[in-house]
């Protein structure tokens, strides 16, 4: 019919004087009509739904927050629920795979897991309206699986280790010595020899370990005591004998039996 009055048109319109610029053409879409022009955007809805579990025990996560670089996402945030399940849809651009991140936002609560992404297959169940709408695609039931990170309990201290010192102090003939101060370059504190020139010190230091303990002896009363003695500084190996606690105290070190000679001064 189209193609008929387009004939007519250039035979007719000639004999009323109407010619060049008027064309057939132009009326027939008028008469007959043409496809309506269609602007939009392609979308679809989307429905993914799950569990988040403890990899381990299989126990539901709740406190997981849920989102997609895929898609924009709800307004409002995606949360696991108590029993680890959540739902995620809305309406966006069509895909048939979607990307989901699921991020632990309350570590102090549950314990703190491990982020991780999966990638997601979308099933179409609703077809679409033949023009920008394409339908409903869902994931239903996944199940995602976190890893529990390793916890680590920060600690504030210094590291110590106990050491003790038993031992005599002699002169150059084997005799005790009275009254001799005992002490360590850096405890700052001191003991003094018994009559039989016996001493125990113990002392602090910071530090892991300890291989070598160092004892200052110091003769303070003059010639009291058998005579006026030089000082001396010795190195004394030690053994552990207390491993500690595996924080920040390490242990003690001791050494027995330690004799210390002192000589007189010229």
């Amino acid at each position: 019919m189209r193609d008929l009055f387009l004939r007519f048109c250039r035979w007719a319109l000639p004999l009323l004087g109407i010619t060049g610029v008027v064309s057939c053409e132009i009326f027939a879409p008028v008469m007959y009509g043409s496809p309506p022009a269609e602007y939009g955007v392609p979308t679809m809805d989307y429905r993914v739904t799950g569990t988040v579990t403890d990899s381990q025990t299989g126990k539901p996560v709740k406190g997981i927050k849920v989102e997609s670089e895929t898609l924009i996402g709800p307004q409002d945030p995606v949360i696991t629920s108590e029993t680890g399940e959540f739902v995620y849809e809305d309406r966006w651009y069509p895909h048939d795979k979607i990307t989901l991140e699921f991020t632990d936002i309350d570590p102090f609560e549950d314990g703190a897991y491990m982020p991780r992404t999966v990638e997601v297959e979308l099933k179409q169940i609703q077809d679409g309206d033949g023009h920008w709408y394409n339908g409903v695609y869902v994931a239903e039931g996944l199940l995602v699986k976190l890893d529990e990170e390793e916890q680590v309990v920060p600690e504030y201290g210094c590291p110590i280790v106990e050491f003790s010192v038993k031992g005599r102090v002699l002169d150059a003939e084997s005799n005790p010595i009275q009254n001799i101060e005992i002490s360590h370059p850096q405890t700052g504190y001191y003991t003094r020899t018994a009559e039989d020139g016996s001493f125990e010190y113990e002392g602090c230091l910071t530090g892991f370990e300890l291989s070598e303990v160092t004892i200052v002896a110091q003769d303070i009363d003059g010639e009291a005591n058998g005579g006026d003695f030089q000082t001396q500084e010795v190195s004394i190996p030690v053994q552990q004998t207390d491993p500690g606690d595996g924080a920040w105290d390490n242990g003690k070190f001791e050494a027995e039996n330690v004799e210390i000679v002192l000589t007189k001064k010229r």
